[in-house]
């Protein structure tokens, strides 16, 4: 047995794979509940709070502000090299609690705001807490089960994030007509609960004990390794880039085009669940089938510059051709699964390629580091959409000239390291 699967199966015998796979599951879950609910309400939020900061809450007002919030969200997502460093000194069970705590508090505080600028810096501030669950979070689930199921458990993973995104979609259905948006967000408390059972139940993995003599981020810039950490880095912006600003937005584009049309705030909240519903199933089928995908394929890199085609593919038909063009929204409505599979179920495949790409001692540094910068350069993505919508008048137009992003994309995915058919690095 080698190296790496021995200090795999010591954890294995005392932990089950499926508790490990599920308490990691849970919490992002759960995080994916509370990033979501800001897409679904944002309309309605907006509606009420910028009037209360002397702000008109027009179209393009919304616009801009969304998509300011948006980016504040990634900005703060980008912290998670903090974590990813926290994750290779503390622990990796230890980082996840702490996240989940930063991100459920402030995503309940949410709402109790009475201002617009308030309401930014807490988004801000969730987006610090989710983004360490990536960190800390895929390396727990990768360094505790057996060799045999870690690709299948790896890809599986990243069905946690549309599962909360669908939860958050049929509350917002069933709890914010009764409730409103504010007691959606206040929802976002319960995360907390998830800490008591992983301080309690998981134990961190072997090979994932503090190092403290060791750096864990200079390895990562060194020799070959550093074209690896770089391209794997502007690859992960690429894909944030490009689904920040298209499936992301799907509930406002459809929020709007019903208010445009002359229905009630309800009745738009009501479709833009609905649409983020319908997308994030698709996202489930992706991620779901992705393992067996990326079998097929037999190569990391064929399945992400196939998945990064299709969603160019996907966002140009859907938005310019269908929504733009024959403005019509049942057709969209249709289409949104297709594009929550290519767009959102990628990162299914970034779950199980890149901790492959990083030793054991620098893995949640190296995680971190490349969601960091990606996150960075994609912040600018929601808020070049909100201003771009609001100057030319169209979400649609400006979707589709920000998905061209894919196209270096590719490049970059083709510059990163094969990994496909190896054992994790120890």
């Amino acid at each position: 047995m080698d190296a790496t699967a021995s200090s795999i199966s010591v954890t294995s015998q005392t932990v089950s794979p499926s508790r490990i796979f599920w308490a990691t599951w849970a919490g992002w879950m759960l995080d994916g509940f509370d990033g979501a609910a800001y897409g679904l309400l944002l309309v309605s939020a907006l509606n009420e709070l910028l009037p209360l900061s002397g702000i008109e809450a027009s179209k393009a007002n919304i616009a801009i502000y969304g998509g300011l919030g948006f980016s504040v969200f990634m900005l703060g997502w980008a912290c998670s090299m903090f974590w990813g460093w926290l994750a290779d000194r503390i622990g990796r069970v230890r980082t996840m609690c702490i996240t989940i705590l930063c991100y459920s508090i402030f995503t309940a505080l949410c709402g109790v705001v009475f201002g617009v600028t308030s309401f930014l810096v807490l988004r801000f501030l969730v987006g610090f807490g989710v983004g360490g669950e990536w960190a800390a979070g895929t390396p727990l689930l990768h360094e505790s089960v057996p060799e045999s199921l870690r690709v299948k458990l790896a890809g599986w993973l990243h069905t946690a994030t549309p599962s909360g995104i669908i939860l958050a979609s049929a509350a917002a259905l069933l709890i914010v007509p009764s409730v409103g948006w504010r007691g959606m967000f206040l929802l976002g408390i319960l995360p907390a609960l998830l800490t008591i059972y992983l301080r309690m139940k998981i134990p961190e993995p072997r090979r994932a004990r503090p190092l403290t003599q060791t750096s864990s981020i200079r390895p990562l810039f060194t020799g070959p390794q550093a074209i690896v950490t770089w391209s794997a880095a502007l690859m992960v912006a690429c894909g944030l880039l490009g689904v920040w600003s298209s499936s992301f937005w799907i509930p406002t584009v459809v929020a709007t085009k019903f208010l445009a049309t002359g229905h009630t705030l309800a009745k738009a909240q009501q479709m833009a669940s609905f649409a983020s519903l319908a997308t994030n199933l698709g996202t489930l089928a992706g991620c779901f089938l992705m393992p067996w995908i990326a079998n097929w394929f037999g190569s990391r890199k064929t399945v992400g510059i196939v998945f990064f085609l299709a969603s160019l593919i996907c966002n140009v038909v859907a938005y310019y051709g269908l929504l733009e063009t024959l403005d019509n929204i049942t057709l969209f409505l249709v289409t949104v699964p297709l594009l929550g599979f290519f767009t959102n179920g990628v990162f299914a495949l970034f779950t199980i390629w890149l901790p492959e790409l990083f030793a054991g001692q620098s893995r949640g540094s190296g995680l971190g580091f490349t969601f960091s910068l990606g996150r960075i350069l994609a912040a600018a993505g929601p808020l070049m959409i909100g201003a771009l919508a609001a100057h030319i008048g169209s979400y649609p137009i400006a979707i589709t000239l920000i998905s061209a992003i894919y196209i270096p994309g590719i490049l970059f995915i083709a510059m990163t390291r094969e990994t496909a058919g190896k054992a994790l690095p120890v």
